[in-house]
């Protein structure tokens, strides 16, 4: 008899990891830097067995610059999640730091737990410091290698993300939405960028989609058709080490900074739920109005035109546990107005 919940749960297992680049070692510090080449890597690692290598090796040689694939979901949210993520050693193991999505973010609270903080993205010094990058896990079958599972592959590139996502976009577009089991080309190309005003050359993915015809796509049925299981869930704290050195991993100084305005909430503040928040023009910037219902059962409104405390509200959702701060309002007659505050759950 199967067991509810657990029984019916299945998942597609990953069978390796491919890379974008080589680690190299400087001749004068002897630290060893990721150097981006123009073909798919693969090396046995810990992602990656010796048997999973010289399957992959067996159909594309050593230094493949186009290989087939095909994805597992027709949710590009599964096959190719993006976020912003940032990593702090602890012991010899690497943890994920934080990980965020321009808005709203997750992060370690020191205390073997995790936070929901405000994103500030390119505003935060941990980004600042290029210690948190913008992340993309493209994750798929390789049809033509021996074995049954995804691959996986990471990528921080720009460039790359963005040609990604309008190819994916492009096909579900011709397919109605459908593609996943739809073999198609990843290739790896060089791309001439200028970054500071000088030609720089680059390598990139693209799907090889621009040499098909729309009667490719009207035509061409998936590899399967049945219901495919979901795939396993990527370790969070698996550290894409040849997209982050040695010196882009959040130390411990740098991890005990918080975004500015929550560090000023005492925990002695009080702790209240968002029922609701809205925002009005106010003279020359913006006001924004929160109820809140306290743990004793009341409901306060609370007002502010303090540009950062309103950017902060914009983030949250209602339900959404805080600790705040308030003052007698000057601005506003007979008014509370929030001060600051800070998420805790």
């Amino acid at each position: 008899m199967p067991i509810k919940g657990r029984s019916d749960v299945s998942r597609i297992p990953r069978i390796g990891k491919i890379h974008l680049g080589v680690k190299q070692k400087s001749e004068r510090s002897g630290n060893e830097y990721p150097t981006a080449v123009d073909y798919f890597v693969v090396k046995p690692d810990e992602s990656t067995s010796e048997n999973a290598v010289e399957a992959f090796r067996s159909v594309y040689g050593d230094r493949p610059r186009e290989i087939t694939v095909a994805f597992p979901s027709n949710s590009p949210e599964q096959f190719f999640p993006q976020f912003l993520s940032s990593y702090r050693r602890v012991g010899e193991r690497y943890e994920l730091y934080c990980k965020g999505d321009g808005e709203t973010a997750n992060r370690v609270d020191g205390q073997g737990g995790r936070i929901q903080v405000q994103c500030l993205y390119r505003d935060c010094p941990v980004f600042q410091e290029g210690k948190c990058k913008e992340l993309g896990q493209l994750q798929f079958f390789l049809p033509d290698v021996p074995g049954i599972g995804v691959w996986q592959l990471d990528t921080s590139s720009w460039h790359t993300t963005i040609n990604l996502n309008g190819s994916i976009q492009m096909v579900m577009a011709l397919t109605g939405g459908r593609i996943a089991m739809v073999p198609l080309k990843l290739r790896i190309v060089p791309k001439v960028v200028n970054p500071d005003g000088r030609p720089k050359t680059v390598y990139v993915l693209t799907l090889g989609i621009d040499d098909m015809k729309l009667t490719d796509f009207m035509t061409r049925t998936p590899l399967l058709t049945a219901t495919m299981p979901s795939v396993e869930p990527i370790p969070e704290d698996e550290l894409p080490d040849d997209l982050y050195l040695d010196t882009q991993i959040v130390d411990d100084k740098l991890g005990m900074q918080e975004e500015p305005g929550y560090e000023s909430v005492s925990e002695g503040a009080d702790i209240a739920a968002v029922s609701e928040v809205k925002f009005k023009p106010y003279r020359d910037t913006e006001a924004a109005m929160v109820r809140l219902a306290s743990l004793d059962g009341e409901l306060l409104e609370l007002l502010t035109a303090e540009p950062t405390v309103v950017n902060k509200l914009k983030s949250l959702r209602e339900g959404t546990a805080i600790r705040f701060e308030v003052t007698q309002s000057q601005r506003w007659v007979d008014r509370l107005e929030l001060v600051d505050f800070k998420v805790v759950s």
